[in-house]
């Protein structure tokens, strides 16, 4: 059976090495804060129980975009079968325009048809996660900001923030279960071929956060 390969993709502070992290169940990427960018600036990979986790960073590093742009396209053309997962930050009930810049610059690269793709909302304070599981107007209102860009998915998770994680380096815990079942399960999965994938170019990136940002005020008001 071929191996998966779990590619985690998200701005600095998303959270994604953490997350891979306790998914092994060790720390196998560095993450914690650093000042000015991510800790993240290549391209990595671990196997563990016949799947491969990626690592890579963020297209929002201003200093190192041409290297995400690179290491993201080189994520990519692993060949195999991919689960697709993007990390993605809500600030004062708002979708931060930069992650959704990212998943509209990554899945325009994919030359194939309606590749499935997750999205995980990380860190989600105490009250706002009550509300998201809800699924009330304000649930509603993420879930149409997130399907703002051109390429959508019903499969969204919202990960609450953990105590044994809130702003401690390189730590490790216990996922809630269902967050376990979601990312091993649930989440659709797709045999990517790298000659379908081509070079990502960041030199958009900034006109098209712009852009979002515009329509997320619309969609908020």
């Amino acid at each position: 059976m071929p191996k998966i390969n779990y590619l985690f993709l998200g701005n600095p502070g998303t959270g994604k090495s953490t997350l891979i992290n306790c998914l092994v169940g060790k720390t196998v990427f560095q993450s914690g804060v650093s000042f000015g960018g991510g800790l993240t600036n290549f391209f990595q990979k671990h196997t563990h129980n016949e799947a491969v986790y990626m690592d890579t960073p963020g297209l929002a590093d201003r200093k190192l975009k041409d290297k995400a742009a690179a290491a993201i396209t080189k994520a990519l053309r692993q060949t195999g079968n991919y689960k697709l997962f993007f990390m993605v930050r809500l600030e004062n009930g708002r979708v931060v325009a930069d992650d959704l810049a990212t998943i509209e610059t990554v899945m325009n690269s994919i030359g194939v048809e309606d590749v499935p793709f997750s999205v995980i909302v990380n860190n989600v304070k105490k009250r706002q996660y009550k509300s998201m599981m809800e699924k009330g107007d304000e649930y509603c209102k993420v879930v149409t900001m997130i399907n703002a860009i051109n390429h959508t998915t019903p499969q969204i998770l919202f990960i609450p923030t953990l105590p044994d994680l809130d702003e401690v380096d390189n730590a490790v815990a216990d996922l809630p279960s269902d967050i376990e079942a979601f990312i091993r399960f649930q989440a659709p999965s797709i045999a990517i071929n790298p000659a379908d994938v081509s070079e990502i170019k960041p030199d958009g990136f900034a006109k098209l956060i712009e852009e979002l940002r515009e329509q997320l005020e619309l969609l908020r008001d």
